[in-house]
């Protein structure tokens, strides 16, 4: 019987780590290829991938460039952002342009390998949910389109970025219940979140900014524990 390796797409042109994750992720019986460059990776991931291991720091551009075009195209492609710019506002853009995880170099192998492996099983227990998620989730006069990744209030159509859609889509799952800062990363970051209790706050500020112009206050702060979603004014 044959089975069908995980394609990923690395983007990265330092030729001395391409070759240490050639050799780790061949061992780990990932399919991988092998981009210097943003050009070669937008040309490679038009053949699809399972994954892509996105460097910052490219010789034609940043690579935060190819993770919006993705985001912004609708293709939820996993991506790990592999770079030496470990501060964590860095990481904070990173995960704000989309991207899924983040590793600062120098990385540990077995962790890469190990983080890639959670992010596919999270991708794929997702896809195989047995209950349909329905097309479009509302709250009172606040809607989210899950196909077309649209959102808005009444007849309002608002601008979200990939996480204020996701937090919007959280709490409109969840709503009335209070959620600590943690447990909105976890819940909407994932579990190999990396990055501060902080880009929560960020996040829900400007969804909220969003709604308001449209709506009454919907996300309220809940003193001493985060922030839950309510029609309640």
């Amino acid at each position: 019987m044959t089975t069908t390796k995980t394609r990923v797409v690395l983007v990265e042109d330092d030729e001395r780590i391409t070759a240490l994750l050639d050799d780790a992720l061949t061992e780990a019986e990932f399919d991988l290829f092998k981009c210097p460059d943003l050009a070669a990776g937008r040309q490679a991931l038009e053949s699809g991938a399972d994954l892509l291991l996105l460097d910052l720091g490219l010789p034609d551009g940043d690579g935060l460039e190819l993770c919006r075009e993705l985001r912004e195209a609708g293709d939820q492609t996993p991506v790990i952002v592999l770079t030496a710019r470990g501060e964590p506002t860095e990481r904070v853009r990173g995960l704000e342009a989309g991207a899924d995880d983040y590793l600062a170099k120098p990385f540990h192998l077995p962790e890469l390998v190990a983080r890639m492996q959670a992010l596919l099983r999270r991708v794929s227990m997702a896809a195989a949910t047995d209950e349909p998620e329905p097309d479009q989730i509302t709250m009172g006069p606040v809607w989210l389109d899950t196909v077309t990744r649209r959102a808005g209030v009444g007849e309002e159509q608002v601008n979200l970025k990939k996480r204020e859609f996701e937090l919007l889509a959280f709490f409109l799952r969840n709503p009335e219940r209070a959620w600590t800062r943690l447990q909105l990363l976890e819940n909407v970051w994932g579990d190999n979140y990396a990055c501060e209790l902080r880009a929560v706050d960020l996040n829900v500020a400007r969804l909220r900014a969003q709604l308001e112009k449209h709506a009454p206050r919907m996300v309220h702060t809940v003193w001493g524990v985060g922030y839950r979603m309510s029609e309640e004014s």
